[in-house]
């Protein structure tokens, strides 16, 4: 039998996204065979043992995805400490452990994909295939041309770091309340990836919303509401990545 990483063995059996279990793994909260492990290197047969928080690690029997449509004011994890509202809270109806893929902001809300496939959420999530993210930004004050425009040719965030939107227009300002409605595409996820951009091209942001994840659009999904991913839409992420590779 051909041994695989760990951290990929327990994505792979839908307990949460390769990220996380290599997380896991590092703080000394996985045993294999008995033993803790915490190198990130280590290597196993894909039938091993596995318990992590003290909790056998059983194979999954059914993959599962989810659009989500995230409310403002709730935690992109499955459990807080503090029990703040999360999304958790949303699937206590679904009966297998789902995590999500990515995060959202805590005041952010809008499209998030749920599952309990981690290996198709480490793809997702991977910088190499570049997945698309479109997101709308309610602004104080009317926003400029020029403004859009440095968003297009880029703007320096953390340190010096240059960031560049796909897309990025204006779809809305609003006399009475002076405020702007703009809307713009990245392909990356720096934590607050999309606020320090607004904030580098000037833009006083009050509430964002991401409304896309490459062709997955919230039509139809309520606010705090969820619909299953059907399974050429699975395929359609895989499909994107392999015609990039062809170009």
């Amino acid at each position: 039998m051909i041994q695989e990483r760990l951290q990929k063995i327990i994505a792979s059996r839908g307990y949460c996204s390769r990220r996380k279990a290599e997380e896991l793994i590092l703080e000394n909260k996985v045993k294999v065979n008995g033993k803790v492990v915490n190198e990130l290197g280590s290597k196993f047969d894909s039938n091993v043992e596995i318990i992590i928080n003290n909790k056998p690690l059983v194979l999954i029997n059914e993959k599962h995805y989810y659009l989500f449509n995230k409310p403002r004011l709730v935690l992109t994890t499955m459990v807080d400490k503090d029990n703040r509202k999360t999304v958790a809270d949303f699937f206590k109806n679904i009966k297998v452990r789902l995590f999500p893929v990515g995060r959202l902001d805590y005041d952010v809300s809008g499209a998030l994909i749920m599952t309990n496939d981690g290996e198709f959420a480490n793809f997702v999530m991977h910088p190499r295939y570049e997945f698309q993210k479109t997101y709308q930004a309610l602004c104080k004050g009317k926003v400029h041309k020029d403004q859009i425009t440095s968003l297009l040719k880029g703007v320096l965030i953390d340190d010096n770091y240059k960031t560049s939107a796909i897309d990025a227009k204006i779809l809305n300002y609003d006399k009475e309340f002076d405020e702007s409605i703009i809307e713009l595409t990245i392909a990356e996820g720096r934590k607050h990836h999309v606020k320090k951009m607004l904030i580098a091209a000037d833009i006083f942001l009050k509430k964002l919303k991401r409304t896309r994840i490459e062709f997955l659009t919230l039509d139809e999904v309520e606010v705090g509401k969820y619909r299953e991913l059907k399974p050429h839409e699975i395929k359609k992420f895989y499909g994107i990545y392999k015609s990039t590779k062809v170009r």
